[in-house]
């Protein structure tokens, strides 16, 4: 099985949940991707109008993952801004190129709640013709609990195990 994990991270936290799911899939075939923001000062205003229309030039990524063709199961780990998710990932599917027919797994760090964010990010992927087969939020004001990551990879490698 080929997987793709693309996550965008501003303080690390999505980051280290990110690395943590990459280093426990029992799958022989994983990418690990993300965005990163460029711009030494972040102005949200007018970031998310640029994002909105499609444009990604405030972050630097491997321009290879617009094209989820090659894989069978594709991440996505964004944190929590103001109840949805990072605007990159709007801006990510104005181009992501072959979706229709992929399992996504969404995964999301935030402090308190995760407000609209899964919803959000399941219409937009689901629009696209992609289907989430399952989504974790990761909790913590300061730092995430990687046993919760960890306890997730688990159940995934189960899943899929019995599912092959």
């Amino acid at each position: 099985m080929k997987v793709l994990i693309l996550y965008f991270s501003l303080g690390g936290r999505t980051k280290k949940v990110a690395e943590s799911i990459e280093r426990g899939l029992n799958f022989s075939d994983v990418r690990f991707e993300n965005f990163d923001y460029i711009k030494k000062k972040r102005d949200f205003i007018s970031e998310q109008n640029e994002v909105m229309k499609g444009d990604l030039s405030s972050f630097k990524y491997n321009e290879d993952i617009k094209d989820l063709g090659d894989y069978d199961l594709i991440f996505l780990g964004f944190p929590t801004h103001g109840g949805r998710p990072a605007t990159v990932f709007n801006g990510y599917f104005e181009h992501a190129q072959n979706v229709d027919g992929k399992n996504f797994i969404i995964f999301n760090t935030c402090r308190f709640s995760i407000g609209k964010t899964f919803e959000i990010m399941q219409a937009v992927i689901e629009q696209k013709g992609g289907s989430v087969v399952k989504k974790r939020a990761f909790k913590g004001f300061f730092k995430i609990k990687m046993s919760k990551v960890e306890e997730f990879v688990k159940e995934l490698n189960q899943e899929f195990m019995k599912s092959s």
